[in-house]
């Protein structure tokens, strides 16, 4: 037996010694190690797929009573302010939106993208975004001063220059909530950012019930219960971020140098997001410009009530934003992001079909007969808008993966393009050829970015954008386990 040892199988082998044996118990506790990492990794996955299918589910679920309540408000003030009344009130609040836009500089998604991140401390974020409002927020002040005093007929038509002041007065509130309120959707914390959402509406709904219809104060009781509603927002925000995270001005500090990050990430969002909202809002200013105020309150309602249909995709792209942002494989990016896409292309296929052929029927009961004129226009924005429930998918997805550039650009492409076929369409068409114009512009963009996409990441173009069984597998699971949960 010299020159011989026992074999792991209990066999006689030349040259098996005592190191080679335990070479090989090694190795079967490295398989064994690498087995439980594994497994761990999809428990993780699982994990992390059905908290990120919760967190959509819930908004969706706040995005759908938005829209009831949203319903519910338009109804209110295309009723009992009449169309001439509805172009005013859209005309007047469309002024701070505008400069809140214009001057935030990408901040709220740079807090998203950073805390994602993890690269600064939660305190000083807080800080900062509060002061970065309060400074940004004066200048817009000033800046929204200049605009009604130099040329608020020329913008704005027979808007009162006293309500624009009134709106004017919104903007530290709302610089104040979307850098707050980031900080929840950086969180993931989408319990409490539906919840404050929803509360907001509801209150501002209430409000308008109240001055508009029984004290009938119109316009100015309209743009009271809107200001109203968005400070109610700021106090349940400051007091959630104070309870749930102890984020408190005493005690932080402000970062001038997270502050000049945030900014150089954010100032490609925020360019990208102005030329997005031109391309939102550029038919509402051209047929103010071209026809009249009646005209923008009949097509600003078509265009609510078509906007709706991206109820799902605004719901989901709150929640993949940040997902994206805080992993790190690039394959787990574009599975998520490809199994969301086609999922909510789909979905807006199927309400686009339900939206065309109810919209007149739709309009008529819900708005009265001065409205029904709109529906055409309602259906011709409906393409567009179907195809642009992909974009806001891709958008965020780009913008997870630290690429705002390249949304930056697509942006300004498309805007180019909408203000070009609005001004070609609007003073021939009015606001038919307002809905051609934007229709079309929604379908470019969207076709762009399923292109940009595909060079990105590889993805077969008919993976991101037709539906495969896993997903139907995995969406009834979820529900199951709903279901199971309520019974």
């Amino acid at each position: 037996m010299e020159g011989k040892s026992v074999g792991l199988n209990g066999t006689s082998g030349q040259g098996l010694g005592v190191s080679e044996i335990s070479g090989e118990g090694a190795g079967l506790n490295e398989i064994i190690r690498e087995s439980r990492v594994a497994r761990g990794r999809r428990q993780r996955g699982s994990g992390e797929n059905k908290a990120f299918l919760h967190n959509s589910f819930l908004t969706v679920a706040r995005q759908l009573s938005g829209i009831a309540i949203g319903f519910a408000t338009a109804v209110v003030t295309a009723r009992y302010l009449g169309t001439d009344g509805q172009g005013i009130f859209s005309l007047a609040i469309l002024l701070p939106t505008m400069l809140m836009l214009f001057l935030n500089f990408g901040i709220e998604v740079s807090t998203v993208y950073y805390i994602g991140r993890k690269e600064e401390s939660l305190g000083t974020i807080y800080k900062t975004n509060v002061m970065a409002a309060l400074v940004l927020s004066v200048v817009s002040l000033l800046v929204g001063t200049v605009i009604i005093w130099l040329a608020s007929e020329a913008f704005f038509g027979a808007t009162p220059i006293s309500l624009l002041f009134l709106c004017l007065s919104m903007l530290p509130v709302l610089f104040l909530n979307i850098f707050l309120q980031s900080i929840f959707q950086g969180k993931q914390d989408f319990k409490r950012l539906t919840g404050v959402i929803f509360l907001s509406q509801s209150l501002t709904l209430l409000l308008m019930c109240l001055l508009v219809i029984v004290l009938d104060l119109g316009i100015m009781g309209a743009l009271i219960s809107t200001v109203s509603g968005h400070v109610t927002t700021l106090l349940i925000t400051w007091y959630l971020l104070r309870s749930s995270y102890g984020l408190r001005l005493k005690g932080s500090h402000i970062s001038v140098a997270y502050l000049k990050k945030s900014m150089v990430y954010g100032i490609q969002n925020h360019l990208s997001n102005i030329a997005t909202f031109l391309n939102y809002r550029a038919d509402l200013m051209m047929i103010a410009l071209f026809v009249n105020s009646a005209a923008v309150g009949i097509y600003a309602i078509s265009v609510s009530v078509a906007e709706q249909l991206w109820f799902l995709s605004r719901a989901v792209s709150m929640v993949l934003f940040p997902k994206i942002s805080s992993l790190n494989s690039e394959d787990e990016r574009n599975r998520l992001t490809s199994v969301v896409g086609r999922c909510v292309l789909a979905l807006s296929i199927v309400g686009g079909l339900i939206f065309y052929f109810m919209s007149g029927w739709f309009i008529n009961l819900m708005f009265g007969a001065d409205y029904a004129v709109g529906a055409l226009a309602l259906q011709l924005l409906l393409p567009g808008i179907i195809l642009g429930s992909l974009e806001r998918i891709i958008a965020n997805d780009l913008s997870g993966r630290g690429k705002p550039g390249i949304v930056m650009k697509v942006s300004f492409i498309t805007v180019s393009c909408n203000l070009l076929l609005n001004l070609l369409l609007v003073p021939r068409f009015g606001m038919i050829g307002a809905s051609i114009a934007t229709s079309t512009t929604y379908t470019i963009s969207s076709i762009i970015y399923v292109v940009i996409f595909k060079r990105l990441t590889g993805v077969a173009y008919l993976n991101f954008i037709i539906l495969q069984p896993d997903d139907w597998k995995l969406l009834a699971g979820y529900f199951r386990r709903k279901v199971r949960a309520v019974g």
